[in-house]
């Protein structure tokens, strides 16, 4: 049973994670515009390739969260 507690629990670990994630992009996003805003171009560019690497991150985390939640269907499916 400890096993099925820890994939519940790692499940709504990574919906967190990922909700959260996206709040930092929103965050990261506005901070690049008022950079651009006072003519800081190249941090703009740092900080828009940080969002790109938190979205790339989310792209992950969904995956593992698809993987972990599919393989419960498929396990529950075989007995």
């Amino acid at each position: 049973m400890k096993g099925e507690e820890e994939k519940e629990k790692l499940s709504l670990l990574l919906v967190y994670w990922i909700e959260h994630n996206k709040e930092h992009a929103q965050d990261f996003k506005r901070w690049a515009e008022k950079a651009r805003g006072f003519n800081k171009i190249e941090a703009h560019g740092w900080i828009m390739e940080a969002v790109k690497h938190v979205e790339e991150a989310n792209e992950c985390l969904f995956k593992a969260f698809e993987d972990i939640n599919n393989k419960d269907k498929k396990d529950k499916n075989k007995k």
